[in-house]
Order: C-alpha cells, then sequence, then structure tokens
C-alpha cells in the first residue's frame, strides 16, 4: 500500500473589496478598479491579465494592469443587481478570484488583488510536504513557458509564431503522468480576426503531463487571447489562464504614413540653437491602419533649413520620432516664401518601393516687429482711449507658435483687451495673431491734471528673447 502524505497549503490570498456609492457616470453602468500587487512584496504587477470569468455574457471583458499595477472596467452595462466574478493571472504566480456579490447599476466598485507566486504556498518558508504516489484526478492546467509574447503579421519577415506549454496537474499539484494522459483544447478567445490560429487546436499530454501548442499570426495587428482546456470524465471544464500575445503591424503603406510637428511656426530663422529643440513624428501604419511592427526603420531629411537626426524605428504605436534644430539657415527658396521648408520622412512598402511623407515648416525670426497704428495716445479723466499695434516677425509672418505679448502701462493707466496673449500655431496673419488692441483707462478718479504716460509691449519668443517697443502719451484734464 502506497503512503501518501497530504501537503498543508497554506493562502496568503487577502481579498480587499471597498464600494464607493457615487456615481459611475452612467445611470445602468457599473465600473470595477482596483491594483494587483505582489502579496509578500507589496510592488505592483505589471501586465497581469484581469477578466471577468462570470456572469457568462461579460466573458469577452478583459484588460491587462499598467505601470502601476492597476486596472479598470469603465460603465458595464447592466440593468439589475449582478453577481460578477474577477479573475487575475500573471506568469509566476497563482491564479485568484474574487466576487462582487449583487454589483448594482451606478456604483463604482474597488476590488484589489494580492497574489502568491508559484511554490509559494506555504507562504515563503521555503519548507512544504511531499506528496507521495501516483497522480489522481487532474485538476489544473498551469502555464510553464511562452516562447514569445509578441509576433510579427506574417509575411512581414519577423517572427510569426509563439509556442507555449502547459502542465496538467492533479490537485496536488503533481504531473500527470504516462498513465493518465490528458486531452487539452486550445482556443483563442479574442483577437484581431486576421486569420490567427492555434495549432495544434487539441493535443495530448505527454509522460510528463505536458502538452503544447503555437500560436500563428494572421494579417491583422493587435492583442490575441488564447486559452487552454480540457473537460474531466464527470463534466468539469478545467481551464488555463488566458495567455495574451501581442501580434504587431505590417508593412508601411502609403495611406498611413505622415510626418508632422507639434507646431509648424517654429522659432529659427537664421540663428543657431542647440536649445531649441523641435520633435517630428513619423505616424507609420500598414494596410489595415494598424501600428507596423516594432522597429520599422524611417529615414528623416530637411529640405532647405534646420538639421535633423537622420533616422529612427516605430515604437509598438508606429511612432517614430526624431529631434530638430535650428542651423542658422535663412530658406527663402521655397515656392510658399521665403521661411518656409519642408521637411521629409521616408520608408519601404511591402514591395521595397520608397514611401515618402512630406510636412511644410515656418522658421519665423526670434526678433519681433512691434508697430503702432498711432504716434500717441490720450487718456481724457475718468475716460479711456484705444491703442492698436501688430507684431510680426522680420519677415512679416505670425511670430512662432508659443509667443507671448504682453503689454504694460505707465501711471495711473489701466490696461485692457489683448494685455496677455499667448500665440497658436499660425502661417497667417489676422485679429489676435497679427494684429492687436488694447483699452487704456484712467484708474485715478481725483486727479485730473495732464500726467505724462507710456504703453509698453514686450514681446517674449519660446526661447526667452524679448522685444519691446513704447508709445508714448498722457492722461489729460477734462475739457
Amino acid at each position: 500500500m502506497k503512503r501518501i502524505v497530504l501537503p498543508v497549503l497554506l493562502f496568503f490570498c487577502t481579498p480587499i473589496l471597498f464600494l464607493n456609492c457615487g456615481d459611475s457616470g452612467s445611470d445602468s453602468g457599473v465600473t470595477i478598479s482596483g491594483v494587483v500587487t505582489d502579496s509578500d512584496s507589496g510592488d505592483p504587477l505589471i501586465g497581469a491579465s484581469v477578466l471577468i470569468t462570470s456572469p457568462i455574457e461579460f466573458s469577452n471583458l478583459f484588460t491587462t494592469t499598467d505601470s502601476t499595477g492597476a486596472y479598470t472596467f469603465v460603465n458595464i452595462e447592466i440593468n439589475d443587481p449582478i453577481d460578477f466574478v474577477i479573475q487575475v493571472s500573471s506568469n509566476s504566480y497563482q491564479t485568484q478570484s474574487q466576487p462582487i456579490d449583487a454589483a448594482l447599476p451606478g456604483r463604482v466598485y474597488s476590488l484589489d488583488f494580492q497574489l502568491v507566486e508559484e511554490g509559494d504556498d506555504d507562504g515563503g518558508s521555503g519548507g512544504g510536504v511531499v506528496v507521495e504516489g501516483d497522480p489522481g484526478v487532474p485538476a489544473a492546467i498551469v502555464l510553464n513557458e511562452v516562447s514569445e509574447e509578441e509576433i510579427n503579421i506574417r509575411q512581414t519577415g519577423g517572427i510569426v509564431s509563439s509556442t507555449f506549454s502547459f502542465s496538467v496537474q492533479d490537485s496536488s499539484g503533481r504531473n500527470m503522468d504516462q498513465d493518465s494522459p490528458v486531452t487539452v483544447n486550445f482556443q483563442i478567445l479574442n483577437g484581431p480576426d486576421g486569420g490567427e490560429a492555434v495549432v495544434p487546436a487539441s493535443a495530448e499530454t505527454n509522460s510528463n503531463g505536458i502538452v503544447a501548442t503555437s500560436l500563428f499570426s494572421g494579417d491583422s495587428a493587435g492583442v490575441v487571447r488564447v486559452e487552454a482546456f480540457f473537460i474531466r470524465e464527470d463534466g468539469a471544464r478545467i481551464s488555463s489562464s488566458p495567455i495574451l500575445i501581442a501580434i504587431s503591424g505590417g508593412f508601411p503603406h502609403p495611406d498611413h504614413f505622415f510626418v508632422a510637428s507639434e507646431n509648424r511656426n517654429l522659432e529659427g530663422f537664421g540663428f543657431i540653437s542647440e536649445e531649441l529643440e523641435y520633435k517630428l513624428v513619423a505616424s507609420v501604419g500598414d494596410k489595415f491602419g494598424n501600428p507596423v511592427k516594432i522597429g520599422t526603420s524611417v529615414d528623416f531629411r530637411s529640405l532647405d533649413a534646420g538639421i535633423i537626426n537622420g533616422s529612427a524605428t516605430t515604437n509598438e504605436n508606429g511612432f517614430a520620432s526624431v529631434s530638430f534644430y535650428p542651423n542658422g539657415a535663412r530658406p527663402e527658396n521655397n515656392a510658399n516664401g521665403i521661411g518656409f521648408f519642408n521637411v521629409r520622412a521616408h520608408t519601404f512598402d511591402e514591395n521595397n518601393d520608397d514611401l515618402d511623407a512630406d510636412v511644410l515648416l515656418l522658421f519665423t525670426t526670434r526678433t519681433a516687429l512691434i508697430t503702432f497704428d498711432s504716434g500717441t495716445f490720450s487718456v481724457p479723466a475718468n475716460g479711456s482711449d484705444n491703442v492698436s499695434f501688430t507684431v510680426t516677425d522680420l519677415n512679416g509672418y505670425p511670430m512662432a507658435a508659443g509667443t507671448t505679448i504682453a503689454v504694460t502701462a505707465e501711471g495711473t493707466i489701466g490696461v485692457a483687451g489683448d494685455s496677455e496673449v499667448l500665440l497658436g500655431d499660425y502661417f497667417v496673419g489676422g485679429n489676435g495673431v497679427t494684429n492687436f488692441t488694447v483699452t487704456l483707462s484712467d484708474l485715478d478718479e481725483e486727479n485730473s491734471n495732464v500726467v505724462p504716460s507710456s504703453v509698453t509691449v514686450t514681446v517674449t519668443t519660446p526661447s526667452g528673447y524679448q522685444t519691446s517697443s513704447t508709445l508714448a502719451g498722457t492722461r489729460a484734464k477734462i475739457k
């Protein structure tokens, strides 16, 4: 007769549930959020999979934790009280589930998870009791390894498949053996529907209780959620925690290739500056509008002005960015006029043909030209007078985006109107862009004598360079 010593299992999986009865932002929506941490260290678990396992009609809802370990399900539409079960899993940690009983429409629920590492059932004491004998009834599927957490769209030249293996174990954590094989099925729960597939769709565990399959990408980018499961002889369905595999994009496509700058009117005409750093970003998508695969190379060149980093590679969102600086150029050969120039981004499509995208930029001078519409002003006692003026760069264009215009007055004169202006991004002048008006008002109710005064307009560029001009006038007595 075989001797079986049962293990002592101590789980440190403390559920924490806080109910916030505030408005979730929808009369029928339920919002569920929380934080997932390591039970020992308290550190946030990044990228943990969080899904709703019950009720079944919401089982397609899942998310992952962010850099702080936080997750959120926003405004889950319900009409009546519902019992939810939330499941959290992370590589090398034990899967944990917690209920929210009778969730009410219009409420916000906070549900935190503290996950225990695999093999740490005894709370980290390092001991553990060995279970002897043959494995019993299969009770769990445990993920062993994932070869690639991110693959590429097929025919892009990158890795297009990821292999993952599982162990099928009994309730004591022992792998099944050659005498107790289990047929495991694999299915895609969610994905971009681009033809991705798991092959094989089912397989039998080997003599060590291990089974493996592979996910092959299709022609669309997105996140694929894969599940392994088996049906036990008693009818129970045993499943793994969902595996998340990212499929990154395909080749650049001309309909989804653009280059831009946060602002197009830039301080930079005729001077050199390493401190004035501008960012240029290329947006690169494939034929479906998905981000191209990470690491796609994009070349940049500046035509007629500026100095620019020559190349960059795309990130997970399909963006490639470089820095750009004024280099002393005074561009004047562009068809749009003096100061204008083009920056070009370049890459290749799936046929190795050139793809180009241009953006038109304008270098304006850091020195402003300030012109008053009149030669003086006269504010009557207890009255007001208007002063109009224009501000352009030395070539007649609006000053660079981010330039400030401030108007101050000497004496007992108040200033209203366009007295504090932050310029936006403009190529063409107009009211509030190059043309401004302030109203000057008498603030001295007791003295009606003629008093000399002045108004000063100060223009400050994004680099801090200032230009000022002053208009003299008076506060006149009552006639």
